[in-house]
């Protein structure tokens, strides 16, 4: 088995998710995005439901028909060259929808489906036709096969489907990140590598709650694995728990104590629960440390950093 702090995703982890500068004149706008989420949440499961009692079975290989709307055709002629060449679909190109509306078709490469790997899909659309200012409005799947098709998880299939994951990631394909990790998870449930690269993917999708379940399983299966501590701690920040954020920082901390990035975010932390002097302290330990940025913070909350 690998370490936990090797061969896994890495990121640093993002406080605001989905940074589109909010402009008057969008097509989709930040705030119409995240009012259509719980709905598209709620269709995704709709959609797997009426999938399987279609006759579809869980993991079995399915494509699906997306449809992106915008008002500006080069936007989703851009989204259009990112599906085809990221995410490897067939893209039949824009048309004219009425009243200034223009659609973009494509086709996915086949996925396996269960609910969860469906609903990474859902989202992963949801988000990349956002950041080109177009939505996504609606998607389908064709009736199942006589004969279905699964993906190959054998065993010697491991070593390949975790570098698939990883190439996804590094693409920025987050949904086929997360599924080539939950057939890795299936595989060999055992690493907690696995857990935590999908947690990272689910993060990127938006999905907290998710995510949060992942980093549990990491930590369950490696208590010594810091960089899921510092990821689970920016997750339960993100979601309003701060004062587990603070004890997940406070153990990452006593696994490498000369980290400023854990320093910067637990006093972010403090701050926000009130303890300035306690943040204070963190974001000058931070600075020296190495951590320039801490620099701005001490500058606008801290009387010592004046």
């Amino acid at each position: 088995m690998v370490g936990p702090e090797s061969h896994s995703v890495t990121a640093e982890k993002r406080i605001l998710p989905l940074n589109i500068q909010t402009m008057a004149d969008r097509f989709y706008s930040r705030d119409a995005f995240f009012q259509r989420m719980p709905q598209e949440i709620v269709l995704s499961a709709d959609m797997y439901r009426r999938m399987t009692d279609s006759g579809w079975k869980e993991f079995a290989l399915a494509e699906f028909e997306v449809y992106f709307v915008s008002s500006d055709r080069q936007q989703l002629e851009k989204l259009g060259y990112l599906l085809q060449d990221v995410y490897r679909m067939k893209v039949a190109g824009t048309r004219g929808a009425g009243s200034g509306i223009i659609e973009l078709a494509a086709r996915t490469a086949a996925f396996p489906i269960s609910g969860d790997n469906l609903l990474y899909w859902v989202m992963d659309m949801c988000i990349k036709g956002f950041e080109h200012d177009c939505r996504m409005d609606g998607y389908s799947a064709a009736p199942p096969p006589e004969q279905l098709q699964y993906p190959d998880e054998a065993p010697e299939k491991l070593a390949g489907i975790f570098d698939r994951g990883l190439a996804s990631y590094a693409s920025r394909n987050f949904s086929d990140c997360a599924i080539q990790f939950t057939s890795a998870i299936r595989i060999f449930p055992e690493n907690p590598n696995a857990w935590y690269s999908r947690a990272i993917a689910k993060d990127e999708l938006l999905l907290n709650a998710k995510a949060r379940e992942d980093y549990d399983e990491a930590l369950r299966l490696s208590p010594g694995f810091k960089e899921a501590w510092i990821n689970r701690a920016v997750n339960k920040d993100e979601a309003g728990d701060y004062a587990g954020a603070l004890a997940d920082y406070d153990q990452a901390i006593l696994l490498d104590s000369l980290n400023p990035a854990v320093y910067f975010n637990r006093g972010n932390t403090r701050q926000r629960l009130g303890d300035q002097a306690g943040a204070c302290s963190d974001w000058t330990k931070a600075r020296d440390l190495g951590a320039a940025y801490a620099e701005e913070s001490l500058q606008a909350y801290c009387r010592q950093g004046k």
